[in-house]
């Protein structure tokens, strides 16, 4: 049995996306195997702390969170720019999240810290003066190539400019804290070797998202009839493959199949969104797995980003047909054509829409097979399992 300090860079619950549910499958994993853990996160105007409604979560984890503002300011921004420190990770940088966090180890004893995300080994310094054991990173993504992606997307040429210069320092300030911790988890192969080769010298263990299989609700076999994507929207790379989803591939299938239909859901939702020809906008939804089971077919327009796409995975879970871009199922270790279509063109991606829409019984066996390799490789029991053994190696 370890005692672990899980500090969030946002609150775990209440599920609000896919970075949500990543670190809450890490703690229920963690108490399931006997563990005391301790959760203590930052909460934002984006991420604001709601009390959770499971009393045994909230007295066995001690959940609490701290308000910070992460909100963009303008002389901040300029400030870092000039002295090329990274702003995006400065913004999670607080004094009184420090305060409560160093008020925490001052009475307590933890044999293992867990920071998740780049964004809260600012916090590693405090950490070091009160904690002996090890203090291991959980990387959701290679942070600085999110913002590769959205760089090399981007056409106008100041925001270009600016977003390859927040980039520049992001890279930075990753590669430079990578041996600062104990471990690295990373959350695919794919991310794992790209912190080898940006010079990490800490050992790796890679665990995926875990989703427990008791709570995805059986699919009920109805024939794809039309597509749908569902992401948060605050989230720059997915408003940026839903804009090119709707405004490049759609008109596209419209041609094809003018009765098509295209169903966009998600948090944060811009209430400017443009309307478009066979598109309705549901917005956010109450729940999330009614979402992924409707007869539909999953796209996953990504362009930028890097790690584990947990929709992906939610997706593959619920039997859904997927068509995605190779970014979009990359870390998954499925095989194109079998498990779901890649496709990286507009004129692909809408071919590979229509031949699902064209023929549902064929896209609906590719979301079977894909549903049984999620079974197979994905349960959270299992990869907690080899977490665990990871994290007691270090502590041992």
């Amino acid at each position: 049995m370890m005692r672990i300090l899980q500090l969030c860079h946002k609150p775990p619950r209440p599920s609000r996306d896919g970075g949500c549910r990543a670190m809450d499958a890490v703690t229920r994993g963690l108490l399931a195997a006997g563990n005391e853990v301790r959760v203590l996160a930052a909460c934002t105007d984006k991420h604001p702390f709601v009390p959770p409604s499971d009393a045994a979560y909230a007295e066995a984890t001690q959940f609490e969170a701290v308000y910070i503002d992460t909100r963009v300011n303008a002389r901040d921004a300029l400030t870092h720019l000039i002295s090329g420190e990274s702003y995006n990770v400065a913004r999670f940088h607080h004094g009184d999240l420090e305060e409560r966090l160093r008020w925490i180890l001052q009475r307590e004893v933890f044999d293992l810290v867990l920071l998740e995300s780049l964004f809260t080994v600012p916090y590693l310094p405090v950490i070091r003066k009160y904690v002996d054991g090890p203090v291991v990173l959980r990387a959701h993504n290679v942070e600085h190539r999110i913002w590769e992606g959205l760089a090399a997307e981007t056409e106008a040429l100041s925001r270009r400019l600016y977003l390859k210069l927040l980039t520049d320092q992001l890279a930075r300030y990753e590669i430079s804290v990578l041996n600062d911790v104990d471990a690295v988890v990373a959350i695919s192969d794919e991310d794992a070797a790209i912190f080898r080769e940006l010079g990490c010298k800490r050992p790796i263990h890679v665990t995926p998202f875990g989703y427990d299989a008791g709570a995805i609700p059986r699919p009920e076999g109805r024939l794809p009839d039309h597509v749908f994507h569902f992401g948060s929207m605050d989230w720059e790379p997915n408003r940026e493959g839903v804009r090119w989803l709707q405004e490049t591939v759609w008109p596209i299938v419209l041609a094809d199949r003018p009765d098509a239909r295209l169903v966009l859901a998600g948090r944060n939702f811009p209430a400017d969104w443009p309307v478009a020809p066979g598109v309705e906008v549901l917005g956010e939804v109450d729940d999330a797995w009614s979402m992924l089971n409707r007869n539909g077919i999953m796209a996953i327009p990504l362009h930028a980003g890097s790690g584990v796409r947990i929709k992906a995975i939610e997706g593959l879970a619920t039997g859904r047909p997927i068509v995605s871009t190779r970014l979009g199922m990359e870390g998954l270790g499925l095989e194109p054509g079998v498990h779901y279509r890649e496709a990286n063109t507009a004129e692909s991606f809408a071919a590979e829409l229509l031949k699902a829409l064209e023929h549902p019984r064929n896209a609906l066996e590719m979301g079977a097979r894909g549903r049984a390799a999620a079974e197979d490789r994905f349960e959270n029991g299992h990869l907690m399992a080899g977490l665990l053994v990871f994290l007691q190696e270090l502590t041992a």
